[in-house]
Protein backbone atom coordinates (compact mmCIF):
# COMPACT_ATOMS: atom_id res chain seq x y z
CA UNK A 1 0.00 0.00 0.00
CA UNK A 2 3.08 2.36 -0.41
CA UNK A 3 1.31 4.49 -2.99
CA UNK A 4 -1.85 4.67 -1.28
CA UNK A 5 -0.26 5.59 1.57
CA UNK A 6 1.49 8.22 0.19
CA UNK A 7 -1.08 9.45 -1.44
CA UNK A 8 -3.48 10.08 1.66
CA UNK A 9 -0.74 12.32 3.41
CA UNK A 10 -2.38 15.37 1.41
CA UNK A 11 -5.44 14.84 2.43
CA UNK A 12 -5.61 15.11 6.25
CA UNK A 13 -8.22 17.39 5.95
CA UNK A 14 -10.93 14.74 4.86
CA UNK A 15 -10.36 12.84 8.35
CA UNK A 16 -12.14 16.04 10.12
CA UNK A 17 -15.74 14.55 8.84
CA UNK A 18 -18.04 12.82 11.11
CA UNK A 19 -18.76 8.85 10.72
CA UNK A 20 -21.09 8.05 8.04
CA UNK A 21 -23.96 5.48 7.83
CA UNK A 22 -24.16 4.09 4.19
CA UNK A 23 -26.04 1.90 3.82
CA UNK A 24 -25.29 -1.09 0.24
CA UNK A 25 -28.51 -1.58 -1.54
CA UNK A 26 -29.71 -2.72 -4.63
CA UNK A 27 -32.54 -4.86 -5.63
CA UNK A 28 -30.43 -6.52 -8.26
CA UNK A 29 -28.59 -9.37 -7.08
CA UNK A 30 -24.73 -10.30 -8.42
CA UNK A 31 -23.92 -6.74 -8.90
CA UNK A 32 -20.94 -6.17 -6.91
CA UNK A 33 -22.75 -5.48 -3.77
CA UNK A 34 -20.86 -7.63 -0.93
CA UNK A 35 -17.36 -6.71 -2.68
CA UNK A 36 -18.19 -2.97 -2.09
CA UNK A 37 -19.04 -3.14 1.95
CA UNK A 38 -16.08 -5.20 2.50
CA UNK A 39 -13.21 -3.07 0.61
CA UNK A 40 -15.09 0.17 1.30
CA UNK A 41 -15.32 -1.04 5.28
CA UNK A 42 -11.78 -2.06 4.77
CA UNK A 43 -10.74 1.48 3.08
CA UNK A 44 -12.22 3.50 6.31
CA UNK A 45 -10.61 1.28 8.66
CA UNK A 46 -7.26 1.97 6.92
CA UNK A 47 -7.43 5.61 6.03
CA UNK A 48 -10.37 7.16 7.74
CA UNK A 49 -10.29 8.41 11.42
CA UNK A 50 -13.17 6.51 12.80
CA UNK A 51 -13.78 3.00 13.51
CA UNK A 52 -15.54 1.13 11.22
CA UNK A 53 -18.92 -1.74 11.57
CA UNK A 54 -19.53 -3.18 9.42
CA UNK A 55 -23.29 -4.98 9.57
CA UNK A 56 -24.22 -7.88 7.77
CA UNK A 57 -28.11 -7.71 7.12
CA UNK A 58 -28.74 -9.80 3.52
CA UNK A 59 -29.12 -13.45 5.06
CA UNK A 60 -27.32 -14.88 2.24
CA UNK A 61 -24.32 -14.10 4.68
CA UNK A 62 -22.19 -13.82 1.97
CA UNK A 63 -20.55 -10.55 3.60
CA UNK A 64 -19.84 -12.69 7.06
CA UNK A 65 -18.67 -15.73 4.84
CA UNK A 66 -16.22 -13.38 3.15
CA UNK A 67 -14.72 -12.59 6.19
CA UNK A 68 -14.90 -16.00 7.33
CA UNK A 69 -17.12 -17.23 9.43
CA UNK A 70 -20.19 -19.34 9.17
CA UNK A 71 -22.80 -17.10 10.35
CA UNK A 72 -25.33 -20.44 11.06
CA UNK A 73 -22.70 -21.54 13.85
CA UNK A 74 -22.90 -18.19 16.01
CA UNK A 75 -24.97 -17.55 18.23
CA UNK A 76 -25.18 -14.36 18.69
CA UNK A 77 -25.54 -12.14 15.20
CA UNK A 78 -27.51 -8.98 13.15
CA UNK A 79 -30.91 -9.93 14.55
CA UNK A 80 -29.34 -9.48 18.38
CA UNK A 81 -27.70 -6.09 17.41
CA UNK A 82 -30.82 -4.83 15.98
CA UNK A 83 -32.72 -5.38 18.92
CA UNK A 84 -30.20 -3.81 21.19
CA UNK A 85 -29.23 -6.93 23.18
CA UNK A 86 -25.87 -7.12 24.84
CA UNK A 87 -22.86 -9.24 23.29
CA UNK A 88 -22.56 -12.18 25.55
CA UNK A 89 -19.45 -12.24 27.57
CA UNK A 90 -17.90 -15.17 25.85
CA UNK A 91 -16.46 -13.18 23.09
CA UNK A 92 -19.20 -14.62 20.81
CA UNK A 93 -20.24 -10.94 19.62
CA UNK A 94 -19.49 -8.72 17.63
CA UNK A 95 -16.66 -9.66 15.83
CA UNK A 96 -12.84 -7.91 15.46
CA UNK A 97 -11.71 -8.36 12.24
CA UNK A 98 -8.55 -5.81 12.39
CA UNK A 99 -7.35 -2.58 14.00
CA UNK A 100 -10.54 -0.12 13.72
CA UNK A 101 -12.68 -2.88 11.71
CA UNK A 102 -15.45 -4.82 13.16
CA UNK A 103 -18.07 -7.10 11.67
CA UNK A 104 -22.04 -7.73 12.84
CA UNK A 105 -22.40 -11.41 11.68
CA UNK A 106 -25.19 -11.96 9.54
CA UNK A 107 -28.36 -13.83 10.66
CA UNK A 108 -29.39 -17.08 7.98
CA UNK A 109 -33.18 -17.07 9.14
CA UNK A 110 -34.43 -13.46 10.65
CA UNK A 111 -37.57 -13.75 12.45
CA UNK A 112 -40.45 -11.54 9.96
CA UNK A 113 -40.61 -8.20 11.44
CA UNK A 114 -37.92 -8.53 14.11
CA UNK A 115 -37.06 -6.13 17.07
CA UNK A 116 -35.45 -2.69 15.91
CA UNK A 117 -34.53 -1.05 18.42
CA UNK A 118 -30.91 0.20 18.06
CA UNK A 119 -30.35 3.65 17.51
CA UNK A 120 -27.47 4.16 14.90
CA UNK A 121 -26.71 7.88 15.63
CA UNK A 122 -25.81 6.42 18.59
CA UNK A 123 -22.87 4.05 17.25
CA UNK A 124 -19.44 5.21 16.96
CA UNK A 125 -17.38 5.52 13.23
CA UNK A 126 -18.54 4.76 10.15
CA UNK A 127 -21.41 1.87 9.75
CA UNK A 128 -21.54 0.12 6.68
CA UNK A 129 -24.48 -2.07 6.21
CA UNK A 130 -24.71 -4.69 3.39
CA UNK A 131 -28.11 -4.75 2.73
CA UNK A 132 -30.37 -7.62 0.95
CA UNK A 133 -31.32 -7.24 -2.49
CA UNK A 134 -34.79 -6.74 -1.54
CA UNK A 135 -36.97 -3.72 -0.61
CA UNK A 136 -39.06 -4.27 2.62
CA UNK A 137 -40.01 -2.30 5.76
CA UNK A 138 -36.75 -3.16 7.42
CA UNK A 139 -34.45 -1.77 4.78
CA UNK A 140 -36.58 1.15 4.34
CA UNK A 141 -36.41 2.03 8.16
CA UNK A 142 -32.73 1.74 8.46
CA UNK A 143 -32.13 3.25 4.94
CA UNK A 144 -33.96 6.54 6.27
CA UNK A 145 -31.35 7.10 8.78
CA UNK A 146 -28.47 6.38 6.68
CA UNK A 147 -26.41 9.11 5.06
CA UNK A 148 -25.65 7.41 2.24
CA UNK A 149 -27.18 4.69 -0.14
CA UNK A 150 -24.34 3.57 -1.71
CA UNK A 151 -25.91 1.27 -4.92
CA UNK A 152 -23.87 -0.90 -7.23
CA UNK A 153 -24.42 -1.36 -10.52
CA UNK A 154 -23.29 -3.34 -13.27
CA UNK A 155 -23.37 -1.28 -16.88
CA UNK A 156 -25.96 -2.44 -18.39
CA UNK A 157 -29.40 -0.59 -20.27
CA UNK A 158 -31.92 -2.55 -17.87
CA UNK A 159 -29.49 -1.47 -14.37
CA UNK A 160 -31.26 2.39 -14.98
CA UNK A 161 -35.13 0.76 -14.58
CA UNK A 162 -33.40 -0.69 -11.19
CA UNK A 163 -32.62 2.52 -10.20
CA UNK A 164 -35.92 4.11 -11.30
CA UNK A 165 -37.78 2.26 -9.70
CA UNK A 166 -35.31 2.84 -6.29
CA UNK A 167 -35.69 6.38 -6.44
CA UNK A 168 -39.71 5.84 -6.78
CA UNK A 169 -39.02 3.32 -3.23
CA UNK A 170 -37.40 5.97 -1.68
CA UNK A 171 -39.72 9.06 -2.48
CA UNK A 172 -42.53 7.29 -1.36
CA UNK A 173 -40.42 6.42 1.89
CA UNK A 174 -39.79 10.33 2.34
CA UNK A 175 -36.04 9.53 1.88
CA UNK A 176 -34.04 12.10 -0.22
CA UNK A 177 -32.47 11.38 -3.28
CA UNK A 178 -29.71 13.51 -2.49
CA UNK A 179 -28.25 10.46 0.09
CA UNK A 180 -28.09 8.28 -3.38
CA UNK A 181 -24.65 7.64 -5.05
CA UNK A 182 -24.73 4.99 -7.94
CA UNK A 183 -21.60 2.52 -8.36
CA UNK A 184 -20.51 1.23 -11.61
CA UNK A 185 -18.78 -1.96 -11.19
CA UNK A 186 -17.10 -4.68 -13.62
CA UNK A 187 -16.64 -1.33 -15.75
CA UNK A 188 -14.43 -2.20 -18.89
CA UNK A 189 -13.81 1.41 -20.70
CA UNK A 190 -12.75 -1.33 -24.07
CA UNK A 191 -16.45 -1.99 -24.27
CA UNK A 192 -18.31 0.33 -26.16
CA UNK A 193 -21.92 -0.64 -24.19
CA UNK A 194 -20.20 0.37 -20.94
CA UNK A 195 -19.05 3.50 -22.18
CA UNK A 196 -22.10 4.32 -23.48
CA UNK A 197 -24.28 3.23 -20.50
CA UNK A 198 -22.32 5.62 -17.91
CA UNK A 199 -23.14 8.63 -20.45
CA UNK A 200 -26.77 7.84 -20.35
CA UNK A 201 -26.78 6.91 -16.92
CA UNK A 202 -24.81 10.71 -16.38
CA UNK A 203 -27.36 11.98 -18.28
CA UNK A 204 -29.97 10.74 -16.37
CA UNK A 205 -29.23 10.60 -12.75
CA UNK A 206 -26.45 13.63 -13.20
CA UNK A 207 -24.26 13.71 -9.99
CA UNK A 208 -25.70 10.79 -8.31
CA UNK A 209 -23.65 8.65 -10.51
CA UNK A 210 -19.97 8.60 -8.52
CA UNK A 211 -17.20 9.55 -11.20
CA UNK A 212 -15.18 6.70 -9.12
CA UNK A 213 -15.59 3.29 -10.93
CA UNK A 214 -14.51 -0.38 -10.18
CA UNK A 215 -13.03 -1.88 -12.85
CA UNK A 216 -13.31 -5.40 -14.36
CA UNK A 217 -10.59 -7.38 -11.93
CA UNK A 218 -10.51 -10.66 -11.06
CA UNK A 219 -8.78 -10.21 -7.61
CA UNK A 220 -12.00 -8.56 -6.56
CA UNK A 221 -13.54 -11.89 -6.87
CA UNK A 222 -10.45 -13.87 -5.28
CA UNK A 223 -9.99 -11.75 -2.40
CA UNK A 224 -13.21 -13.35 -0.12
CA UNK A 225 -11.68 -16.82 -0.73
CA UNK A 226 -9.15 -15.79 1.62
CA UNK A 227 -10.92 -14.24 3.64
CA UNK A 228 -9.68 -10.96 3.14
CA UNK A 229 -9.86 -7.52 1.21
CA UNK A 230 -8.37 -6.82 -1.65
CA UNK A 231 -5.63 -4.28 0.22
CA UNK A 232 -4.59 -7.21 2.11
CA UNK A 233 -4.81 -9.84 -0.87
CA UNK A 234 -3.84 -7.51 -3.69
CA UNK A 235 -2.57 -3.99 -2.99
CA UNK A 236 -1.27 -3.30 -6.25
CA UNK A 237 -4.16 -4.02 -8.25
CA UNK A 238 -6.72 -2.30 -10.21
CA UNK A 239 -9.24 -3.15 -7.67
CA UNK A 240 -7.45 -2.12 -4.38
CA UNK A 241 -6.75 1.68 -6.43
CA UNK A 242 -10.57 1.50 -7.30
CA UNK A 243 -11.74 1.12 -4.26
CA UNK A 244 -9.01 3.28 -2.68
CA UNK A 245 -10.70 6.14 -4.81
CA UNK A 246 -13.84 5.02 -3.66
CA UNK A 247 -13.26 5.19 0.03
CA UNK A 248 -11.40 8.94 -0.67
CA UNK A 249 -14.52 10.24 -2.48
CA UNK A 250 -16.92 9.54 0.17
CA UNK A 251 -14.81 11.12 3.06
CA UNK A 252 -14.33 13.76 0.41
CA UNK A 253 -18.51 14.32 0.11
CA UNK A 254 -18.75 13.80 3.70
CA UNK A 255 -16.40 16.31 4.59
CA UNK A 256 -18.44 18.97 2.30
CA UNK A 257 -21.91 18.23 3.67
CA UNK A 258 -19.83 18.36 7.54
CA UNK A 259 -18.79 21.76 6.21
CA UNK A 260 -21.96 23.46 6.49
CA UNK A 261 -23.65 22.23 3.44
CA UNK A 262 -27.38 21.29 3.63
CA UNK A 263 -29.13 18.18 2.37
CA UNK A 264 -32.03 19.75 -0.12
CA UNK A 265 -35.34 18.21 0.01
CA UNK A 266 -36.07 16.50 -2.97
Amino acid sequence: MRSHAGAWERYDFLLEGTGMKIMIFNQKGGVGKTTTALNLGAGLARWGSAPVTLVDLDPQTHLSAAMGFRAETLTWNVSDWLAGSLEPRDGHGVKRIADQLCLVPGDCNPKPGRRMERNLDDSAGHLVIDAPPTWNDEVAALMTVCDYVLTPMEPEFLSMQGISRLMQQMKTAGIPWSRLRLLLCRYDKRLAVHREVRELLTERFGDHLLSVVIRNNVRLAEAPGYGQSIFDYAPGSAGADDYFALVYALLADNAWRGSGAKEESD
